[in-house]
């Protein structure tokens, strides 16, 4: 999803909240605003906004009044304590909006949020009261804001999307020469939160990965840190350039959760060699059946990638995808 965001007065890009919504695999938009010129903000805004055509517009305090101001249509709004009295003309907003507000808001009074409910075609459920203070960057209010914008009625066209089926019922004999010297892979046990984050956006934003991002840091943390979901980060020259994310919670099978390099890494020989590691790995445990999915928004060669390797298809299937 693409968000514009809107930051504050005396505020600035890549803050944290900005940085919150592009850890959870959200391409941000994160203009620089000036402070002493009103006018000058919201054309700065305008421009991002036209140029840009984001999903939904986030805006923070006199960023929320910088949104209210802006030429959006019917772009969903999520407003952060918008200072909406102070800054700018617009007294309401469409039936596309949420507002978070803390009622312990020392800055701009949750009162105003009320008022701008009360002007606005807008339930009362509209105006979510959250945090305890002015700046929301807490978790329980960085996790509404990301709900906000996840859940926002946003006219995204699904396309078609065919999901490829593969599984391997015995270890094959294949063996795939070390490509270089400088190759190891660690088994991170009890990875954080941001740190698989960091993985997965890097690995999977090309490639449209939705699965992990929809999930809240706590029902992230409660899958990746069973000793059962192991993760195995592939490291060159001591960077990560990779990852691979085993399932093993399922008796006597292990599904490959997640597969592939980060872009710089990507036709260097590594990936093949990194996924016969991974299979060998996997018939350590003696299962089965070592199986996984991919789809046609994969790598143009994930498909004949796999199937080289000693997976075969058994099932395919057509759905209809947002990215």
């Amino acid at each position: 999803m693409k968000i514009l965001f809107l930051h504050g007065w005396t505020s600035s890009p890549g803050g944290k909240k900005p940085r919150f919504l592009t850890s959870h695999g959200h391409t941000v938009l994160n203009p620089a605003l000036p402070d002493d010129d009103f006018e000058a903000a919201v054309g700065i805004a305008q421009v991002e906004y036209d140029e840009c055509s984001p999903h939904v517009v986030v805006g923070s305090s006199r960023g929320g009044a910088v949104a209210m101001n802006i030429d959006h249509g019917d772009t969903p709004l999520v407003l952060l304590c918008p200072a909406w009295k102070k800054w700018g003309s617009a007294s309401k907003v469409h039936s596309k909006t949420v507002i978070l507000h803390s009622k312990a808001d020392d800055v701009i009074p949750f009162q105003d949020s009320v008022e701008l409910v009360g002007n606005s075609p807008l339930p009362e459920s509209a105006l979510v009261q959250v945090g305890s203070d002015h700046r929301l960057a807490d978790e329980e209010p960085l996790q509404k804001l990301l709900e906000a914008c996840q859940t926002s009625d946003v006219d995204i066209e699904p396309i078609d999307v065919t999901v490829y089926y593969l599984e391997m019922l015995a270890q094959s004999n294949r063996s795939v020469p070390t490509p270089r010297d400088d190759l190891t892979v660690v088994h991170t046990q009890e990875p954080t939160v941001p740190y698989y984050r960091f993985l997965y956006n890097a690995v999977g934003k090309d490639y449209h990965w939705l699965n992990r991002r929809k999930l809240s840091d706590v029902e992230l943390a409660s899958t990746i840190q069973d000793p059962r979901n192991e993760l195995h980060v592939l490291h060159v020259d001591g960077a990560e350039a990779g990852f691979a994310e085993l399932d093993r919670r399922q008796p006597n099978e292990v599904e490959l959760v997640q597969f592939g390099l980060l872009p710089a890494f990507i036709g260097q020989g590594i990936g093949k060699w990194f996924l016969q590691s991974t299979i060998d790995r996997v018939w350590s445990y003696q299962p089965n059946r070592f199986w996984l999915h991919t789809c046609s928004l994969d790598h143009a060669i994930a498909l004949a990638t796999y199937k080289k390797a000693g997976f075969v298809q058994f099932n395919e299937e057509e759905i209809r995808r947002e990215l």
